[in-house]
C-alpha cells in the first residue's frame, strides 16, 4: 500500500533545490465546463525531482506571481553557487601549480646548496 505525502510548495528560495514553474493545459472533469467539449483550462504547476522521482505540485493562480519570483530567486542562487564553485576550483588549481613550482625551486636550491658546500 502506497502512502501519499503532502505536496507542499516551498516557502523560501533556499528550499527549492531544483525545479520550475510551468503552465499546463488541463481538464477539470466537470460536465458543464468548457473543457468537457475539448477547450482546456490553463493551470500552473511546480515540477521538481525528489529522490529521482518527478513531483508535480499545483500552484493556485493567486500564488503564481509570488511563487514565480521565488523560483527566479532560487535559480539565481543556484547560478551564484555554480559560479562560486567554478572560482574556487580555479583558485585551487592555481594554488596547486604554485605549490609544484615552489617544490621544484626548493629542490633546485637544495641541490645547488649541497654542491656549493662541497
Amino acid at each position: 500500500m502506497k502512502i501519499k505525502t503532502a505536496k507542499v510548495l516551498p516557502k523560501t528560495a533556499s528550499e527549492i533545490i531544483n525545479g520550475g514553474l510551468y503552465i499546463q493545459r488541463v481538464r477539470c472533469g466537470k460536465q458543464n465546463c468548457k473543457c468537457a467539449s475539448g477547450k482546456t483550462h490553463s493551470a500552473y504547476y511546480f515540477f521538481s525531482r525528489r529522490n529521482g522521482k518527478l513531483i508535480k505540485t499545483y500552484v493556485r493562480k493567486s500564488d503564481v506571481k509570488a511563487f514565480s519570483e521565488l523560483v527566479k530567486a532560487a535559480t539565481n542562487e543556484r547560478a551564484e553557487r555554480r559560479q562560486s564553485s567554478r572560482s574556487s576550483r580555479e583558485l585551487l588549481k592555481r594554488l596547486r601549480e604554485s605549490m609544484r613550482e615552489y617544490e621544484q625551486i626548493a629542490q633546485l636550491y637544495k641541490q645547488n646548496y649541497k654542491y656549493e658546500q662541497n
